[in-house]
């Protein structure tokens, strides 16, 4: 059976507009060492994204590579990934992951439910996994997930575990905030906050690392695990050769053992040690780590359809366009305003939570308060002209919260700072 889906805007290709999932059951032939589906119609040469679910009652060492097969079992099997090879069909299964378990406890578990996924699908393949509860079958349900594509590669983020602290200090503590203008505008004062704040910035982008964090980084990964996983792979590729030794069967099966067992170890250790330094205002990101993060959402509004769309009437919505400006006016400061003072600054810093998300800008809050306590007339220089004149640059736009400080209880007759 075979079912076309198809999509309004091509999820998957934006040359197409849908995609084919493939659901075959076969049994053994009239011929023999054959199966009753043959190989050209599981692999159709289809030009949509295809996906291909089957159960053969076939097995095959690329599914199942610690089992003992026999000669008409890879007559039988061969053709059919020989098929896929050809197409450039990629197998998704776990290799060793049993899917079928006999019913009378007397049959050994096996492998027969398999997954294949196209060139022009397999780039989205992220997830095969066994996590359902037996229906009371003797097959285990299967999940299969699929990610939409990235428009683009997610941008490289500071590391600033290793910010090379003394380097950036002694720069901090010589910097200086140059002088604002003599009659400031909105527009020289906009230019006269974003030139200091880029040289700060720029300071910390020299003696900070970057990182390219993906969804497979794994915190609980160790060198220790990449040691184990050289003599796994090398039994199985020892084991590839020679399938019937019994001395490599019997390695591949402990290489693999001590494998998965370190894996599991290591994740405890990371729990355990993440548990024993949480502190109360943690308590909600291990709750996200035991339960589990829900599948990507947006919201729905009448009319749009995709996230773009939403962006795009949210903004229009609550941040209208205001006509611009026929001339640009000189800012005066406002006289009943009192000058901002440096412990105001360290009151509100100090807060800001260090766990919260930082902004466009990447700069976490706890950069921003050791920055404050090493030069600590830095944030104050470049926040007071803006409190003094009841001005807010665009620049702050692009900062973690924390910076763009609200100063709701600063005495001033002039409009409040408010958060960005």
């Amino acid at each position: 059976m075979a079912l076309d889906l198809f999509t309004p805007h091509g999820f998957f290709n934006p040359s197409t507009t849908g995609f084919t999932i493939v659901n075959s059951y076969s049994t053994k032939g009239r011929l023999l060492n054959t199966s009753s589906v043959p190989p050209d119609i599981i692999f159709p040469a289809s030009p949509l994204p295809t996906v291909t679910l089957w159960d053969l009652n076939i097995h095959h060492p690329t599914a199942d590579p610690l089992r003992v097969f026999k000669e008409d079992e890879l007559v039988t099997s061969t053709p059919y990934f020989d098929r896929a090879t050809e197409l450039g069909i990629t197998h998704l299964n776990t290799p060793g992951v049993f899917t079928p378990f006999s019913m009378s406890l007397i049959g050994h578990p096996g492998v027969l439910d398999l997954a294949f996924a196209c060139p022009l699908l397999a780039p989205y393949f992220s997830e095969w996994s066994d996590p359902l509860l037996s229906t009371g079958s003797d097959h285990i349900p299967i999940l299969l997930r699929f990610e939409a594509p990235l428009s683009r590669a997610p941008p490289p983020a500071p590391n600033w575990a290793l910010t090379d602290w003394p380097t950036l200090e002694s720069s901090l503590k010589a910097a200086s905030i140059s002088p604002t203008p003599l009659l400031p505008t909105s527009r020289s004062l906009d230019v006269w906050f974003k030139t200091n704040l880029d040289r700060i910035t720029a300071q910390l982008a020299l003696c900070t690392p970057v990182k390219r964090v993906t969804y497979r980084s794994k915190p609980w990964w160790s060198d220790l695990l990449s040691l184990r996983r050289k003599p796994y792979n090398s039994a199985l590729r020892s084991l590839k050769r020679d399938r019937f030794d019994a001395a490599l069967l019997a390695s591949a099966r402990a290489a693999r053992s001590a494998y998965f067992k370190a894996i599991k170890k290591a994740k405890r250790d990371h729990w355990s040690s993440f548990l024993a330094s949480a502190t109360p205002q943690m308590i909600w990101t291990a709750k996200r780590f035991a339960v589990g993060r829900p599948p990507p959402w947006f919201p729905k509004l009448p009319g749009p359809t995709t996230p773009l769309e939403l962006n795009k009437a949210l903004l229009n919505h609550f941040f209208t366009s205001k006509p611009a400006r026929s001339f640009d006016t000189i800012l005066l400061p406002f006289k009943d305003c009192p000058a901002l003072a440096t412990d105001e600054v360290g009151r509100a810093l100090a807060r800001s939570s260090p766990s919260s998300a930082p902004g466009l800008d990447m700069t976490p809050n706890s950069v921003w308060k050791r920055i404050h306590r090493v030069a600590p007339h830095l944030i104050h220089d470049l926040l007071a002209p803006l409190v003094a004149h009841g001005f807010h640059p665009s620049p702050l736009k692009r900062l973690m919260v924390s910076c763009s400080i609200s100063l709701e209880n600063h005495p001033t007759s002039a409009p409040p700072l408010s958060a960005s």
